[in-house]
């Protein structure tokens, strides 16, 4: 345990802050914690851009098989360090956590990789499997120089049987009573838009109708006042089915048979109140950047807001841009395009990596179900599941509603008794897929 701890620890107080990211130390670090364990010698650490380390290394197989990739990502939001209980980048142990802004996104899946292979190859387990450990930058705004760039340039290197990247995980008493591990196959399509509204400018003492901060508020709040109607896609109804059994009736009955019309109109209310079931059930936009004016007393020829819209796997993306042109009606308003990814494809749920991971929660905790996560966010998965290979999300450990608000929230941790469960999680899945 206290291995584990302390490798937990080191690991955080590198600030990896994105932006501006610089992984490279943390990358080095990891190269050498993968050489100095007697995991692999067999790494290569890239610098996509100046900074950003991104670490690709190789454990041998003895058979000719496609590897499993094991992913996580080094970068990690912001953290407001007058807030926190704990220094954000101390790596504090206390009170049976280590605290620290990446424990749970992603550094401590890391960690779990790292030690789940030291400790099976210090037993003398032999893969059969190439095993491809990956530790890549940039992956909180979205990729494009960390796995964007290493699909890019070393797909055909690759070429996993399966891709494991961070996911949810087990969440007790979130879906009812008891724990319910998710292991993500599908994401929403990332749709990221710039308004830019222009105007008059003119005097703070004079109002008029052209100004442009009027003009973007007016279609802000159009937007934000028509919202996309509920739809049930396929990886939802895959999702809300493998949640059915942790319901009484009449809402277990209602969940599994949400495609149908009646079903979704019945229990549409309850589900649209609820951040979580309303994102994975609706084309959603949240106006998360305002920009406009530089002095109260003038009235600026310029505004802009930026839109995070979140797309369902089944979406139009050109549909939707012909919905956010109509609700905005107005040509003095511009949409700049910043970031958009395509439908990411559904990982299939009669796998091998899903079969394994399911009897593995049984063994580790026996009464704990397990269901396919339709992802309202976005992770590294789905560049891999764009070009046809099943990527799955699945962080072995188990959170409560109040450890979820601290991943990207305050006071982020992972218990001793997390990471050590999560490790030999990990032991036993790497050893059922690759041994």
């Amino acid at each position: 345990m206290e291995d584990a701890v302390q490798t937990m620890s080191r690991y955080v107080q590198f600030d990896t802050t994105n932006p501006p990211g610089n992984e490279m130390p943390a990358a080095l670090w990891l190269a050498d914690q993968l050489t100095s364990r007697g995991i692999t010698s067999d790494i290569r650490i890239h610098e996509p851009v100046a900074g950003r380390g991104l670490v690709l290394a190789r454990i041998a197989g003895t058979e000719a098989l496609k590897p499993l990739m094991l992913n996580h990502h080094i970068d990690v939001v912001a953290a407001d360090a007058s807030r926190w209980t704990q220094p954000p980048f101390s790596g504090e142990v206390a009170g049976g956590f280590v605290w620290g802004r990446g424990t749970l996104d992603t550094k401590g899946l890391g960690v779990m990789f790292l030690l789940a292979l030291e400790s099976l190859l210090k037993e003398g387990v032999a893969f059969r499997r190439p095993i491809v450990f990956t530790a890549v930058p940039d992956e909180e705004p979205g990729g494009e120089n960390g796995m964007r760039w290493l699909v890019e340039h070393h797909l055909k290197e690759i070429d996993p049987e399966w891709v494991w990247d961070e996911g949810s995980g087990g969440l007790k008493d979130v879906f009812g009573k008891g724990i319910m591990f998710a292991v993500a196959v599908a994401e929403k399509q990332i749709y990221r838009v710039r308004l830019i509204a222009t105007g008059d400018p003119g005097h703070g003492s004079m109002p008029h109708p052209n100004s442009a901060n009027v003009t973007l508020l007016s279609a802000l709040s159009r937007i934000v006042g028509n919202p996309r109607p509920l739809r049930v896609d396929r990886a939802a109804q895959m999702m809300f089915q493998g949640l059915a059994p942790t319901q009484k009736f009449p809402a277990s009955f209602l969940l599994r048979h949400l495609s149908n019309p009646l079903a979704l109109m019945t229990a549409g209310k309850k589900l649209a109140a609820d951040k979580l079931t309303n994102a994975l059930l609706r084309d959603t936009v949240s106006p998360n950047v305002i920009k406009a004016g530089y002095q109260i007393n003038v009235i600026p020829e310029q505004a802009t807001a930026e839109l995070d819209c979140r797309l369902l796997p089944s979406t139009s993306a050109e549909e939707f841009h012909r919905w956010l042109v109509s609700c905005i009606a107005d040509d003095r308003i511009r949409i700049e395009m910043i970031q958009t990814s395509p439908p990411s494809g559904i990982a299939p749920l009669d796998s091998l990596f899903y079969q394994v991971v399911t009897q593995t929660v049984k063994k580790h905790s026996p009464e704990a179900g397990v269901f396919p996560l339709l992802m309202a966010g976005a992770s590294d998965g789905h560049y891999w599941r764009e070009r046809g290979y099943p990527a799955y999300g699945f962080t072995p450990m188990i959170l409560e509603r109040e450890d979820i608000g601290r991943v990207h929230g305050i006071d982020e941790r992972i218990s001793a008794e997390n990471l050590l469960f999560g490790i030999k999680m990990t032991r036993d899945i790497l050893k059922s897929l690759c041994a």
